[in-house]
C-alpha cells in the first residue's frame, strides 16, 4: 500500500519525525512510503464553505492563526483523497509523528481504516485524556467496525452531531470509495477541523493497529 508521510517543510522538527517515519518501515513489509509537503497557511489556497456549526467556525471567529492552521490540516486531507480516487486504490495517510510497527498484508476494509488504534488514547497523542484512559480497543488482527462502546461522539449542533469521530488523523487509510464520501462530505455539506469530518455519518470507520507515535507530540496542528 502506498504510505503519504505528510510534513511541514520549513520546520525542522517535522522533518526530523517524517524522516524518523521513513525509516520505521524499513523492517516491514507491504508498503511503499513517500515523504510528502504538506500544506500550511503560507501555501493554503482556496478551500470550501466552513460547515455551520463546527469546529473549525468556532476557530475562524477566535483565532485567525489557529483557523488557517486547521484549515491547512483539512486541505491536506482533501488533497490526499483527491489523490486516492485519481490512483484508483487504497493508501495509507500518516503524519511525520506516526512510527509503523506492523506489515500490511493485503487487509480488505470497506472505507476508511484507522491504523494507530491502541495508541490514540495513549500520551504522547493529545486524546490521551482522564475520561479515555479506561476505554481499549477489542483485540483485532484484522479490520474490525468499532465497538459500541466508542467513547469520542461528533458533539458539534449539526447533522453530524452523534456520530462516531476519528480520534485524530495520525495514521490511517482509506479506500476510493472512502475518499469520494469524505470529498463529497466537504465540498456539499462544508469543512470542518479534519478529526471532526472524518466521522461514521460520512464513512464507514474501522480500526486496527499498525502504528505507534513517536515520542514526542509537536502539537503542530495547534499553530506554526
Amino acid at each position: 500500500m502506498k504510505a503519504f508521510i505528510h510534513y511541514i517543510s520549513n520546520h525542522s522538527p517535522s522533518i526530523l519525525q517524517a524522516e524518523d517515519a521513513l525509516r520505521s518501515f524499513n523492517v516491514k513489509s507491504g508498503w511503499e512510503p513517500t515523504l510528502t509537503k504538506g500544506i500550511t497557511p503560507r501555501t493554503l489556497g482556496e478551500y470550501p464553505t466552513i460547515k455551520e456549526q463546527s469546529r473549525l467556525l468556532n476557530f475562524q471567529k477566535e483565532n485567525e492563526n489557529r483557523f488557517k492552521t486547521k484549515v491547512s490540516c483539512a486541505m491536506n486531507h482533501l488533497t490526499f483523497w483527491q489523490k486516492v480516487v485519481e490512483l484508483d486504490e487504497p493508501c495509507a495517510f500518516i503524519e511525520h509523528d506516526a512510527i509503523c510497527i506492523g506489515s500490511w498484508k493485503d487487509y480488505e476494509f470497506d472505507e476508511y481504516l484507522i491504523l494507530n488504534a491502541d495508541h490514540v488514547f495513549r500520551p504522547p497523542n493529545k486524546l490521551g485524556l482522564k475520561k479515555y484512559e479506561s476505554f481499549e480497543f477489542p483485540k483485532t488482527n484484522v479490520p474490525r467496525d468499532l465497538p459500541d462502546n466508542y467513547p469520542l461522539q461528533y458533539y458539534r449542533e449539526n447533522n453530524w452531531k452523534g456520530s462516531n469521530m476519528a480520534p485524530g488523523t495520525g495514521a490511517y487509510a482509506i479506500t476510493p470509495k472512502g475518499a469520494l464520501k469524505m470529498l463529497g462530505a466537504a465540498n456539499w455539506e462544508g469543512l470542518d477541523q479534519s478529526d471532526f469530518m472524518i466521522n461514521s455519518y460520512n464513512v464507514r470507520m474501522q480500526y486496527m493497529t499498525l502504528f505507534k507515535f513517536n515520542k514526542q507530540n509537536l502539537s503542530t496542528s495547534y499553530g506554526i
